[in-house]
């Protein structure tokens, strides 16, 4: 009988979590697998925990989630659906115009969730009326992130233009470390190619190549001077940067083999998760700009319909835990980025996150919300990939700037 009272007071002293277990499974294909990302991730799974819930990871990494896109159309010819899915860009539209996402009107109308969101995000959580993604973060794609100490060493401070940052380089290499850090892999060198674009030309000419995709913008002079530019940013490179991934790239600054990396602030979190500390051990600044910009993407999770009660809970339970105001304190403090929620205090966020916060407040002010070409948040995916294609194959070639300004407008004419 003691054995029996034992074994009662010791289920009883269980922690509520592990009693709760019972409630089921909920399945996620996403493409977050840096040290970072599995660490914020975790916020939410946590927070699932709570709810009685138990997180089946399901986790493919590489080309920036094209590989996870790719598992999933998989799963779907099979009819398995995962119960949710990291979307970028347009692919979660795309998927809910294909008919596989539940509608979320339900969940956004009982939560007031729709509220939160600054409008430059509306466009990419709704299909039509219906809402149907969950964003947990806004990232900002146009930094660059660079070793303080590399950069006391040299005698350089933040630049004010492209052609400052490029001049950089000779200082640098004296010092004896490389310019910028990269990888090969085309969402890398287009990250950096769609900030010269917008910071030396100016959102509207942006938005005409890469939204409207206006064939005179495309094949203009300036397009041409943008590729000059690039050509000049390839020469701050070293020459093992074929087959190098982000985070690591993020490393070599993080140990000051290299000075800078032009990055999205999910490379914060690299820095964050080696226990550096902004203004103190790294520094981060905006691409320059003539006229300041914001160049956002999201993470947000969309829904599958399957016809399963329990299911479907457990799919409640992870959108009322991705939206929970503290979970998107928590989660994007380790992931680099802010919160997708603008009304989630920014008190005890770093000084990077401020700053983001910020210029984020300016930018739906002024107009200078842009969605990223990289992450698929400017052009359709078709587009993107034109571009994608043009831009890395002229990084990691000899080819001429009116050769890629060719190149761009034949592949754009041909994906029309």
């Amino acid at each position: 009988m003691k054995r029996i009272a034992l074994l009662i007071a010791s289920i009883s002293l269980l922690p509520a979590v592990a009693m709760a277990q019972s409630k089921g499974t909920v399945e996620g294909i996403h493409h977050w697998v840096s040290e970072s990302e599995v660490n914020a991730l975790k916020v939410i799974t946590d927070k699932l925990a709570s709810k009685g819930y138990t997180w089946q990871d399901s986790a493919v990494g590489g080309l920036s989630g094209a590989n996870a896109i790719q598992a999933l159309r998989t799963r779907l010819a099979a009819g398995n659906p995962p119960a949710t899915m990291q979307f970028l860009g347009y692919e979660g539209i795309d998927w809910a115009k294909e008919g596989e996402l539940r509608s979320l009107n339900d969940l956004y109308a009982k939560n007031g969730w729709d509220k939160t969101l600054a409008p430059q995000l509306l466009a990419f959580v709704k299909n039509g009326d219906d809402f149907i993604s969950l964003p947990i973060n806004m990232h900002r794609q146009n930094w660059v992130w660079a070793n303080k100490a590399v950069f006391d060493k040299a005698g350089i401070t933040e630049p004010k233009s492209w052609d400052e940052l490029i001049a950089e380089g000779d200082k640098l290499r004296k010092a004896g470390v490389i310019p910028l850090a990269i990888g090969d892999e085309p969402w890398q060198i287009l990250e950096v190619f769609e900030a010269i674009l917008v910071d030396v030309n100016g959102a509207e000419f942006y938005r005409k190549v890469v939204v409207d995709l206006d064939e005179n913008a495309l094949a203009s002079d300036q397009m041409v001077a943008t590729f000059d530019k690039l050509r000049k940013v390839r020469g701050l490179v070293d020459d093992g940067f074929t087959g190098r991934d982000w985070a690591v790239a993020t490393g070599m600054v993080a140990s000051g083999k290299a000075a800078m990396q032009v990055m999205g602030d999910w490379a914060k979190g690299e820095f964050l998760a080696k226990g550096m500390k902004p203004g103190q051990d790294f520094l981060c600044f905006p691409t320059p700009a003539a006229t300041p910009n914001y160049k956002f993407v999201i993470d947000a999770f969309g829904l599958f319909k399957i016809d399963d009660p329990a299911v479907t809970a457990g799919q409640d339970a992870w959108a009322e835990s991705i939206m929970d105001p503290d979970v998107q304190k928590n989660f994007n403090k380790i992931k680099g980025s802010i919160p997708a929620r603008s009304d989630v205090p920014v008190d005890d966020f770093d000084d990077c996150a401020k700053r983001s916060f910020t210029d984020r407040k300016a930018a739906v002010e002024s107009g200078m919300m842009l969605g990223g070409l990289t992450d698929g948040f400017a052009a359709q995916p078709q587009f993107a990939g034109v571009f994608s294609d043009v831009v890395s194959k002229f990084f990691v070639t000899d080819m001429s700037s009116k050769d890629a300004v060719q190149a761009l407008v034949d592949g754009i004419d041909n994906a029309r």
